[in-house]
């Protein structure tokens, strides 16, 4: 293997579910109005010298309500090794009325010590009845 340099012959994609990239931002402003979202990335996806990944997250509450969304990053950008990252763009799903676009790129590999299961940092806030 060439220091540096990977392909997909020196991805183990048997540890791949045991890496994930952060995914956060706000959303594009809509209505006066943008929300923030936080999430890891969810499947790896290989392909043919690269890789993607699946993602989905609820945003943070904001104007009493939150939009769902889902979708897939892009490949992988500068290699597949520990520096690399993948840009998303991706619109919210509907709620009161309207959506929002979420884009940005994720961090670089992070380690999920212990398992192969996910688990998300998703902060669910109750909203108060006026």
């Amino acid at each position: 293997m060439n220091k540096g340099k990977h392909s997909r012959k020196d991805v183990d994609y048997s540890q791949t579910d045991r890496f994930q990239h952060r995914m956060s931002g706000n959303t594009s402003i809509t209505e006066g109005h943008r929300h923030r979202f936080r999430n890891l990335t969810d499947r790896f996806i290989p392909g043919i010298g690269t890789h993607r990944h699946t993602f989905n997250g609820i945003t943070q509450i904001t104007e009493g309500h939150r939009h769902r969304y889902s979708g897939t990053t892009g490949p992988a950008i500068n290699g597949q090794g520990p520096r690399h990252f993948h840009r998303f763009r991706q619109l919210t799903r509907f709620a009161d009325g309207h959506r929002h676009l979420i884009s940005g790129r994720t961090s670089v590999p992070i380690r999920v010590s212990g398992s192969t299961h996910h688990r998300h940092d998703i902060i669910i806030e109750s909203i108060k009845r006026l």
